[in-house]
This record gives structure tokens, sequence and C-alpha cells, in this order.
């Protein structure tokens, strides 16, 4: 059973590291979007690049969901 929770928080510890990259990827591409001044078509591919990030996030946490369960 040790060995059983022992799994569970690597587990959680690496998914919690997924998570937190790819915060910090989301925060980056916000602030690289502010502070430059692209045309309409290159901040559209950021936002699709951004809406990417986001996706990866949520899927992030359904596997922690998942896995606490």
């Amino acid at each position: 059973m040790e060995n059983n929770q022992k799994d569970i928080v690597e587990k959680f510890e690496k998914v919690k590291l997924e998570i937190d990259q790819s915060i910090k990827n989301f925060e980056a591409k916000v602030a690289e979007m502010i502070s430059s001044k692209k045309l309409n078509d290159e901040l559209k591919e950021d936002i699709q690049k951004l809406g990417t990030i986001i996706n990866e996030v949520d899927d992030n946490l359904i596997n922690l969901k998942n896995m606490l369960k």
C-alpha cells in the first residue's frame, strides 16, 4: 500500500509539473501578444496557439482528476 501511495504522489507531481509548464507557456504567449505590435494575421495565429496551450492545460487537469479517483 505504501508503494501505491508513493506511485500516486509521483504521478501527481508529474501532472502538476505539466500543468505548471502549460500555465507558464500560456503566460508567456499572453505577454508576447501584449508587448508586441503584430499584424492581425500573426495575432490570429498566436491566438490559435494560445487555444492549443489552454487545451493542454485542460487535458492535464482531466488527467489529474482521473488519477485521483
